[in-house]
């Protein structure tokens, strides 16, 4: 008797099973196999989840995430989304939550540069021992929403996906920042073979999403996706009311680009 047919989780499309071997540094000759659906092109490497933790230790992707979070002498990543974001939506007293960020203290660059903004760190335990902590199960809505580097880690694509959107008030914005699978050939990428990259989104996958939950959803390059980042590091903004379709049109409008981190 025949296996039956695997579903994409996003789409509902028909997945086939692909493999594939790196063929770039760090990850040269790395192998993994995973899903990938024939419909709107999500793929999954559930395989990944297991070598997590050398994301923390190993030397390429730990310089990585040292180069894009926040230092005592400069702001990171997450503090140039935050403005982006507090410009969209043109709220002085805006709230942002900062979903994911571990040990990242871009919040404090924040709420240093607007003091009359507030800040909430969401994620799964407190690494930071913050005040302004607050457990993904139990989070509040706010303005501006930011995940740095956090949804291509999503295990329940959509589930996770929901307990993001719900973070998000009707009028606030979303801002995440990833790599978006181009399907040009994946063994010459190294963002997949990332340890812990178990969700390598498409464009098709995240409009899918978005229309799903009520949200419009765009795709901008950040400064960073010009050199280091790479051709596929965008920021993947949702949002829902049409107000901000507009405000994020006029952002573009007067800037080329996403800031990002400097190089």
């Amino acid at each position: 008797m025949e296996n039956p047919m695997s579903q994409c989780p996003v789409c509902g499309g028909e997945e086939e099973v692909i493999t594939n071997t790196c063929r770039v540094a760090p990850y040269k000759d790395k192998t993994m196999s995973g899903y990938e659906c024939k419909a709107c092109g999500f793929v999954r490497h559930p395989e990944n989840l297991g070598q997590y933790k050398k994301v923390v230790t190993g030397a390429s992707e730990g310089l990585l995430r040292t180069l894009r979070n926040a230092t005592d002498e400069r702001p990171g990543r997450e503090f140039y989304m935050a403005e982006m974001g507090l410009e969209i939506v043109g709220k002085p007293n805006a709230s942002i939550s900062f979903f994911g960020s571990g040990l990242n203290t871009d919040h404090l660059w924040v709420k240093r540069a607007y003091p009359g903004v507030s800040t909430k760190l969401v994620d799964l335990e407190n690494m930071q021992e913050a005040e302004n902590f607050e457990p993904i199960a139990d989070a509040t809505p706010s303005d501006v929403v930011l995940a740095s580097e956090v949804i291509e880690h999503f295990t329940e694509p959509v589930a996770h996906f929901e307990s993001l959107l719900k973070l998000l008030k009707n009028d606030g914005i979303l801002i995440c920042s990833s790599n978006i699978y181009d399907g040009t050939d994946m063994s010459f990428h190294q963002y997949p073979f990332v340890p812990g990259h178990v969700a390598y989104w498409t464009p098709l996958s995240l409009i899918k999403l978005a229309s799903d939950h009520g949200c419009f959803v765009d795709f901008r390059t950040p400064e960073i996706g010009l050199t280091r980042g790479g051709p596929r590091k965008k920021y993947i903004i949702f949002y829902r009311s049409t107000e901000l379709l507009f405000r994020t049109s006029l952002y573009f409008g007067r800037h080329m680009h996403a800031p990002s981190e400097k190089e």
